[in-house]
């Protein structure tokens, strides 16, 4: 299983097309995989978990980011990224807000790219303050859900408002329930892009 942490990749640069206010746009210019590049980790563990023997690598995600015209916001724009990602490595993918589809698809083989949607009223994110893409791989025997999260750091899960909700195995499992995982992107839509194989 490949595990790649976006943290470990400032000069890899990531440069974001903002349509947004000129303060932004001249961020867009300095981002990098370490601070944008969550949504590309993730796609790319997605695509090793899927496929045996895969080449796909980080800088292709970020060439088909580009290519697919997804940069156009501090990250990655999935409605535009997964097509285009599922296409050209031969993959089935649904776009849903269904948690239930999630299950679904771990149990058919699938792999799951997470839209957390972070900090809300009446809510702490507990993958992201702001906006994070994880990954989905597994349900344990238990009903939790394994997640490869592109930003972990030791600690991240012991924040007010996070602990105890996510428990980590193996130093980069993240595990946590269905509804944990839910309500973590309640105000994202699509909240789930699943991949599966063709």
């Amino acid at each position: 299983m490949l595990y790649i942490n976006q943290l470990d990749y400032p000069h890899i640069p990531y440069i974001t097309r903002l349509e947004l206010s000129p303060e932004e746009q001249e961020y867009g210019k300095t981002t990098s995989i370490k601070t944008s590049g969550c949504g590309l980790c993730s796609a790319v563990m997605v695509a090793h978990l899927l496929l045996p023997n895969c080449t796909f690598t980080l800088e292709d995600a970020l060439q088909l980011a580009y290519d697919a015209q997804a940069n156009v916001a501090i990250g990655t724009r999935y409605v535009r990224f997964g097509p285009a990602f599922a296409e050209k490595l031969g993959l089935v993918m649904e776009m849903t807000d269904d948690p239930e589809a999630v299950r679904r698809c771990l149990r058919t083989g699938g792999a799951v790219v997470v839209n957390s949607g972070g900090d809300r009223e009446g809510h702490i994110g507990v993958f992201t303050h702001g906006g994070h893409y994880v990954v989905a791989f597994a349900e344990e025997a238990d009903g939790r859900i394994a997640i490869l999260d592109p930003s972990y750091r030791p600690g991240k899960y012991d924040e007010e408002g996070r602990r105890g909700l996510v428990e980590m195995k193996h130093d980069v499992i993240a595990l946590c329930t269905l509804e944990t995982l839910a309500a973590d992107c309640v105000n994202r839509s699509p909240a789930f892009y699943l991949f599966n194989r063709a």
